[in-house]
């Protein structure tokens, strides 16, 4: 991969399109955020492999990170290695271009992550709502982080990505 190729792999973010939040179960979130990244012409559109990608093939430590911050926050995570979840998010909702994650924190946040596969570029998506007052405290100082894992994990998927 050319140096150009690679700097074209890097995620980008951008304003969540439309088709793509009308894939995400929340219907007014609080809180919305997208990442594109440009897949050239011949990635596979196969939305389940890509979010697997993301999450399950980032490395051992990034996957602990994940998780122990998920569940330190209340997330109610499913098993990590799982047909019916991804990294303990369960998955709302399949196609062979789209998929949607969903989780609940106990402190009263929703999520979806929506990932929409075409076959030159890769968008995925956050939508969170706040459904009690802790959540719209913690939430806030989560996002850096958030994005910046976000971005750097699609960006990594992208690069590997047969």
């Amino acid at each position: 991969m050319t140096g150009t190729e690679i700097a074209s792999r890097r995620a980008k973010a951008i304003a969540a399109p439309d088709d793509v939040r009308s894939r995400a179960s929340l219907r007014n979130p609080d809180y919305q955020d997208a990442f594109v990244v440009d897949t050239g012409d011949e990635a596979p559109q196969d939305a389940e492999r890509w979010i697997r990608d993301v999450f399950e093939s980032a490395p051992a430590p990034v996957r602990a990170f994940l998780r122990i911050g998920w569940s330190m926050f209340g997330a109610q995570l499913g098993p990590a290695k799982s047909t019916a979840h991804v990294l303990g998010w369960q998955i709302g909702e399949n196609r062979s271009d789209w998929i949607r994650l969903e989780v609940f924190w106990k402190v009263g946040l929703r999520a979806n992550l929506v990932l929409r596969a075409q076959s030159s570029s890769v968008v995925l998506a956050t939508f969170v709502e706040h459904q009690r007052r802790a959540a719209r405290i913690l939430w806030p100082a989560l996002i850096p982080v958030h994005r910046l894992t976000l971005r750097y994990l699609l960006s990594r998927a992208a690069r590997c990505h047969p």
